[in-house]
């Protein structure tokens, strides 16, 4: 368990050197246990039928985060700050928006639930109140049991794109895109307002601890934040998250304030810059994975979103060229978190560390 003077180091580095972007001894490095983006393997058993049901849902069927991942990690002197969720592996709104939630023994998945573009224009949106007092209950659960060195984060709340990628299905979603904008437009919005409303229901029940809040990528803010996304979008034209979902995430900025972080796939970032160009987003979180483009091709758009904005960069591969891609960039706005993977001990985050020297 953390003690409160280093959960107070690490805030200051995410106060000052992140939000503030300030120059401060170093920007703030989380080690992130490289299960914790595998949440189906909290379940305390195997999954059993073909669909997860709301009253399925507890203490019972899966360990918290805290539990499975964080409460013995092997380095414990990072600023990585740790929480809980609602069980991530749930595609809550998804579900909400009528998705069927079809279980397997490595995923949740939800289920196609909408035939035609035409039947989004009358289809209820949320569908299923069950699923959402689901989540409030299991929000409600856990504020009242964290650990004292632990925050509430939402759970993983994708964007209306993602949302109707699951209810139509991905190809018919993306034939929709081009046949259909307008259902597709009028559907999204009106998803977009069932999220905010899960946002607001969520910092009801939820509330600061050491005067912020806490987020499933292990960062700290000093007031609510989350991190919205769209990734769908990374198929797509940037032109098609510009025209129809960049009102929607900047409808978010507005409605909860100026902690508000978009988060996006280096398999799939292209869109990055009209994103930044979202009014008041706060930054981005890329997630570099192995079969991406190489970290060392992305240094000059990390560079110039540094440049603009804040990053929190997530390495999940590519580690190698990591020394090389952090003596390019800036330091101001930057919080880095890196898989366990590579970082598997103390010894190894001094080495880390050492890069910053």
């Amino acid at each position: 368990m953390k003690s409160t003077s280093q959960l107070a180091q690490s805030i200051e580095r995410f106060r000052r050197g992140f939000w503030l972007r300030e120059t401060v001894d170093r920007p703030p490095v989380g080690v992130i246990p490289a299960r914790a983006w595998l949440p189906i393997q909290y379940a305390r058993e195997p999954l059993r039928g073909e669909k997860l049901l709301p009253e399925d849902v507890g203490s019972s069927l899966a360990r918290t985060d805290y539990e499975d991942s964080f409460a013995a990690r092997p380095v414990e002197s990072d600023d990585f700050v740790p929480y809980v969720a609602a069980w991530r592996a749930i595609p809550w709104l998804e579900a909400m928006c009528g998705c069927p939630v079809r279980t397997s023994a490595g995923s949740l998945a939800p289920g196609r639930c909408v035939r035609s573009a035409e039947e989004l224009e009358t289809a209820a949106i949320p569908a299923r109140a069950d699923w959402m007092e689901t989540l409030y209950r299991e929000t409600a659960r856990l504020s009242e049991t964290a650990p004292a060195d632990c925050w509430v984060s939402p759970s993983i709340l994708r964007g209306p794109s993602d949302v109707l990628a699951a209810m139509r299905g991905l190809e018919d979603f993306l034939l929709d895109l081009h046949d259909n904008p307008r259902a597709i437009a009028h559907a999204a919005a009106r998803i977009n307002e069932l999220h905010l409303d899960v946002l607001d229901t969520h910092f009801q029940l939820v509330r600061p601890k050491l005067g912020g809040y806490g987020h499933i990528f292990g960062y700290w803010a000093p007031a609510p934040t989350t991190v919205i996304q769209e990734d769908a979008m990374g198929l797509c034209s940037p032109a098609i998250y510009r025209d129809l979902f960049m009102p929607l995430s900047a409808q978010i900025v507005a409605h909860l304030g100026k902690y508000v972080l978009f988060h996006l796939h280096s398999t799939g970032y292209r869109h990055y810059r009209h994103v930044l160009e979202a009014p008041g987003i706060a930054g981005l979180e890329i997630t570099v994975e192995a079969n991406g483009p190489r970290l060392a091709d992305m240094v000059p758009a990390l560079r110039e979103i540094l440049e603009r904005s804040r990053l929190i960069l997530m390495v999940d591969g590519h580690m190698d060229q990591l020394p090389e891609a952090l003596r390019r960039l800036p330091r101001e706005g930057l919080y880095l978190a890196v898989s366990d993977r590579f970082v598997r001990n103390e010894r190894e985050f001094k080495i880390l560390l050492g890069r910053f020297s």
